[in-house]
């Protein structure tokens, strides 16, 4: 069938362009017009062999464009084929009152499409001579229909309408094919996840917008229920937000703290809109990880803060005297004689003098003050001053402490200590290192006039 010629009228330009590749490779010339009315200035010149023309259109649809050149003599044995994206009955009536040779619906196969159109083109010289056009009224859907077509043309319609009725049949039994396909998997899916839902280790919750429990996995219920059961139905036993990641503190059911790490995602339940929160506890985790940053801020030998425990808790004590307005202290006190104890009694009883010395500074002052050891035979105190607390009492205290443990005798070294004192304005800005070397300084001093006052007295 080379050199056959199309005419294709079709508004849509992507439908257009499609349809012309199609037709291109099976060797059909293919001409386009967007509208009926382009469709009839084109065949004012040109007589093409086939003409497919779409019939929801602009200005003229594909019926009005089939009358008009039905009306033509040039043009009226020209075979001509409707597209509609439709799928009534009438359309069938109206396309044959409209004198068309066949009908087809979208979305169509390509290639029932290509057979159809040799079909036509093939069987054109016998419509040609079938004879005189039958005229006949058709009464449907409250309205009259006046067709004229040959018989020949009525069995063509017939035999289109049963083949396009065959192939979306077919279709369909496809699709219902696929669908209970997709289904089964569903199923299959639906029960996987249930399976790996109910063997997480992790607590699984699924609830409503108003945390109402509608799922709980077996570890979810061994987590938060004494009995191991009886959560669904009830609300969710967590008042904080959880809906995004975070790490959360909550007591079991036996009054055990526990840490959990907890994630929330919107899920798709049964048809409705659900969260679904999963709680992993990490209390072992956690609890080795405060046990690491404890002992990174806490000296082995004493068990109070180090030098770096004292630089991080001390910038937090800043920010809570400037929102308080709160005065601060700092005390920086030194070890007498330390080295004489090692040197004559040996290291291990100048770690208990310094361990001794450790629990008189825990004792003297106040559970909120930061006490550490600086290293070696140096110690520091921090605090917040209020109304009835005077930071120089500590002094006293401390050399009250110290004097009354070498009075006891009880010991083979005695315990000597030289302190300084500095307070600090909460609206400061300088370091705390400048108000630590102050203290230094300070302690120094005091060092020396206990050394003239030994001399003296000596």
């Amino acid at each position: 069938m080379s050199n056959i010629r199309i005419l294709m009228v079709e508004d849509s330009i992507s439908q257009a362009m499609h349809l012309r590749y199609v037709l291109e490779a099976e060797g059909f010339g293919i001409d386009v017009a967007s509208n009926g009315i382009d469709a009839l200035s084109f065949l004012e010149h040109n007589t093409p062999d086939l003409i497919i023309s779409d019939t929801m259109m602009p200005t003229m649809n594909g019926y009005e464009l089939c009358k008009k050149i039905r009306e033509n003599p040039r043009l009226k044995e020209i075979p001509l084929m409707l597209v509609t994206a439709l799928s009534d009955p009438t359309d069938l009536i109206r396309a044959l009152e409209a004198g068309a040779d066949n009908l087809i619906t979208k979305p169509y196969n390509e290639q029932a499409l290509i057979s159809r159109i040799r079909y036509i083109l093939v069987n054109a010289e016998i419509r040609s001579q079938s004879g005189s056009e039958t005229g006949i009224e058709v009464f449907f859907a409250g309205k009259k229909y006046s067709i004229n077509s040959t018989r020949i043309q009525m069995i063509d319609f017939l035999l289109s309408m049963y083949e396009s009725a065959t192939q979306k049949n077919q279709e369909l039994l496809l699709s219902n094919n696929k669908l209970k396909e997709a289904l089964d998997n569903i199923i299959t899916l639906q029960r996987n996840y249930r399976q790996l839902l109910e063997t997480d280790q992790d607590a699984i919750f699924v609830y409503d917008k108003d945390k109402v429990i509608r799922y709980a996995n077996p570890a979810a219920h061994s987590l938060f229920s004494r009995e191991g059961k009886g959560l669904i139905g009830a609300h969710l036993p967590i008042d904080e937000d959880i809906s995004s990641q975070k790490e959360i503190e909550m007591k079991d059911p036996y009054g055990n703290t526990a840490f959990l790490d907890v994630r929330s995602v919107s899920s798709d339940w049964d048809g409705e809109m659900m969260t679904l929160s999963v709680f992993r506890n990490i209390t072992e985790a956690t609890q080795l990880r405060k046990e690491l940053e404890q002992m990174s801020l806490t000296d082995d030998l004493t068990g109070i803060y180090n030098r770096r425990g004292f630089k991080l808790l001390s910038e937090r004590m800043v920010k809570l005297a400037r929102r308080l307005q709160s005065q601060m202290f700092i005390l920086f006190a030194d070890m007498d004689g330390l080295k004489s104890i090692n040197d004559t009694l040996g290291y291990l009883e100048g770690d208990r003098a310094i361990h001794t010395m450790a629990i008189f500074f825990k004792n003297a002052f106040r559970e909120s003050d930061l006490v550490a050891r600086m290293g070696g035979d140096e110690f520091a105190v921090m605090g917040l001053i209020n109304e009835n607390f005077i930071p120089s009492r500590l002094i006293d205290r401390m050399n009250e402490l110290v004097q009354g443990f070498n009075a006891k005798g009880e010991s083979r070294f005695k315990l000597s200590l030289s302190m300084g004192i500095e307070n600090i304005p909460y609206d400061s800005q300088a370091p705390i290192e400048e108000f630590l070397n102050s203290a230094d300084a300070k302690m120094r001093e005091e060092k020396q006039k206990q050394k003239k006052k030994f001399f003296n007295n000596s």
